[in-house]
């Protein structure tokens, strides 16, 4: 695999979603994380300082596991978008950057703040074009 798209919110399942992804692709491949946080207009969000909050926790969350990673003859870049669908997020995210595999933990409680996430693999798997894997 050349390019992979990894959802990742810091759960146990976001994690071994990772690992996973890291053993199956290509050395000179690209693994691309993906952190996905509600729109500041969202109900949930209690005010701007909040929705502040939460980018910066999720944009430090990436930053460190691609630090942790260590080096590895592929490259590892992480990105935080915003949407109120998560699984049209990580849908359109991976049509855009043309990705080759699309890798998700089964269910996971997000790190990253308290909002309704639903079942996002199950409707990735759904309405992707490209292929998916759940990991456990």
């Amino acid at each position: 695999m050349k390019r992979v798209l990894v959802g990742f919110d810091g759960s146990v399942g976001a994690q071994n979603a990772l690992n996973k992804a890291m053993m199956m692709i290509d050395d000179d491949g690209e693994m691309i994380l993906l952190a996905i946080i509600p729109l500041p207009s969202d109900r949930n969000l209690l005010d701007q300082k909040t929705y502040e909050r939460i980018k910066t926790r999720a944009q430090t969350m990436i930053h460190q596991v691609i630090r942790d990673t260590g080096s590895h003859k592929f490259t590892i870049n992480g990105t935080v978008k915003e949407g109120e669908d998560i699984a049209a997020v990580i849908i359109d995210t991976a049509n855009e950057l043309a990705c080759d595999l699309i890798v998700l933990g089964s269910k996971g409680s997000s790190m990253l703040g308290d909002y309704q996430i639903g079942s996002v693999a199950n409707k990735v798997v759904q309405y992707a074009a490209k292929p998916v894997m759940v990991v456990r």
